[in-house]
């Protein structure tokens, strides 16, 4: 508060003091101050009507620019949909059709362990129980089993 009373009584005093000075000129000088601040403000009045068009320009310019971009994007998004409703009737009619027609030409497709193994040629458990060794075409080069107990007696 005491910086805000400083300040207001310092600019009592300087405008007081102009105010002396400006009474003591004579009138031709008293004319000049006059025609320069009229001048001056004259001049800034311009200026600040120029920046207002200024800116009035380009908002405008940018609300052209916004609208557009949004006419763009609305003939982008309604081709998209078009193009994506064209794809779609065209997937479910085909869909439909290829259901008909391949119905009944489809299988169920099962899978069996024991089936898809059989002919791998991988022995199973029930190799390992079996005394005989099975005879395949592929293998020729068989171990026969025997039983080696009878011998260590």
């Amino acid at each position: 508060m005491g910086k805000k009373l400083a300040l207001g009584l310092f600019a009592g005093a300087l405008g007081a003091g102009l105010y002396a000075a400006y009474q003591k000129l004579d009138e031709a000088k008293k004319a000049e101050i006059k025609r320069n601040a009229r001048d001056k403000a004259d001049e800034l009045r311009d200026r600040a009507v120029d920046y207002a068009f200024y800116a009035n320009d380009a908002v405008s310019d940018l609300k052209d620019v916004i609208h557009d971009e949004m006419e763009n994007t609305k003939g982008t998004v309604s081709d998209a949909k078009s193009q994506f409703a064209d794809k779609a009737k065209g997937f479910t009619s085909k869909q439909s059709d290829d259901d008909v027609d391949d119905q009944d030409d489809q299988d169920d497709i099962v899978v069996d362990a024991k089936d898809a193994f059989q002919d791998s040629g991988i022995p199973s458990s029930a190799d390992d129980l079996d005394p005989q060794p099975h005879k395949d075409d592929d293998s020729q080069n068989e171990i026969p089993i025997t039983d080696d107990s009878d011998d260590n007696k």
